[in-house]
C-alpha cells in the first residue's frame, strides 16, 4: 500500500510540473533544433500532398514555398486530431520538438492541443493609415505598392 501511494505521489507531481516549451518567432526556430518550443508566425500557405506517402499537409509560416522561414506538418492520419486548419493570413502558434527539415525548421503536429490559432488578420485590425500588413506581423504606411514591406518579408495582405 505504501508503494502504491508513493507511486501516485510521484505520477501527480510530475503532471503539475509545467511545460518548459518556450515561445519564439518562426524566424527563431533555426537557433532551437531539438528543443521544444512553441513556434508563432503567420500562415502564408498551405498545401496537402494528398499522393504522397502519409499524405502530409505543410503549413508554411512567414514565406511561401519554396522560401517559408517554418512549416508545421501534418500527417494525414492526424488530420482529425488536429480539426480545422487555420487561414492564410492568420497567425498560428505551433508547440513541439524544433526539428530540420532540408534546411528548414519544422514540428510535426498530431493533436489540436499542438496548434494555437488566433484569428486571420484583417482590415478591420489595422491601425488608422495602414495601407498593408506585412508578413512578420507589423503594419506599412507607404503610399506607394512598390517595395512596400520589403524588409518585413513582403505583404501580406493590402489594406482597403
Amino acid at each position: 500500500m505504501k508503494i502504491s501511494k508513493l507511486l501516485l505521489l510521484w505520477l501527480l507531481g510530475i503532471a503539475l510540473v509545467p511545460a518548459s516549451a518556450q515561445s519564439i518567432s518562426a524566424a527563431d526556430a533555426k537557433d532551437h533544433m531539438g528543443q521544444n518550443a512553441t513556434v508563432c508566425g503567420m500562415v502564408s500557405g498551405e498545401r496537402t500532398a494528398t499522393s504522397s506517402r502519409g499524405q502530409p499537409t505543410f503549413i508554411n509560416l512567414d514565406g511561401r514555398y519554396p522560401n517559408q522561414i517554418f512549416t508545421i506538418l501534418i500527417w494525414g492520419d492526424d488530420r482529425a486530431k488536429v480539426g480545422a486548419l487555420p487561414a492564410d493570413g492568420s497567425r498560428v502558434c505551433a508547440t513541439g520538438v524544433i526539428q530540420d527539415y532540408r534546411g528548414v525548421p519544422e514540428i510535426v503536429v498530431r493533436s489540436a492541443g499542438q496548434l494555437g490559432r488566433t484569428a486571420p488578420s484583417g482590415p478591420a485590425a489595422a491601425p488608422s493609415g495602414a495601407t498593408a500588413l506585412c508578413r512578420d506581423g507589423t503594419y506599412s504606411y507607404s503610399q506607394h505598392r512598390q517595395g512596400t514591406c520589403s524588409h518585413h518579408g513582403g505583404v501580406a495582405q493590402w489594406m482597403q
